[in-house]
């Protein structure tokens, strides 16, 4: 079993200055797949760029990431709850959310478990969606 494993800490002021944003098109994209609005999960968000850009359109962004350094760099914002978890323990109510983010960190997680949380967390008719 692959473990989460911390690889940005050491160096999070680096990489909060050098992780690139999306383009719009990319939100407007998702979020015209989702039936609301209402929550959505950018796991693995490091210092929260996406978690930023999902904040505009929806009410409630819970920002997931294993690093306590990358979450401290996050912009804070009034829609966004940072946590430090890991992809597959959450801690997030099941069948909440509407939309899971991953943004170029797929790779890193245990996909099995990752799956699992997924299923769990995610509404009927929710949206998963990944890029890199």
């Amino acid at each position: 079993m692959k473990h989460a494993q911390d690889h940005f800490s050491a160096i999070a002021p680096q990489y909060a200055l050098g992780r690139i944003g999306y383009p719009e098109d990319l939100y407007r994209f998702l979020v015209a797949q989702c039936r609301r609005q209402d929550l959505a999960w950018d796991c693995a968000t490091g210092s929260g760029q996406a978690a930023l850009d999902l904040a505009r359109s929806f009410s409630k962004v819970i920002a997931t990431d294993i690093s306590e350094e990358l979450l401290a760099l996050a912009l804070p914002h009034s829609r966004i709850s940072y946590r430090a978890a890991s992809a597959d323990e959450s801690g997030i109510e099941p069948d909440s959310v509407a939309l899971v983010t991953v943004a170029q960190a797929l790779h890193w997680f245990d996909l099995t478990r990752f799956w699992v949380e997924v299923m769990r967390v995610l509404k009927k008719g929710g949206v998963l969606a990944f890029w890199r």
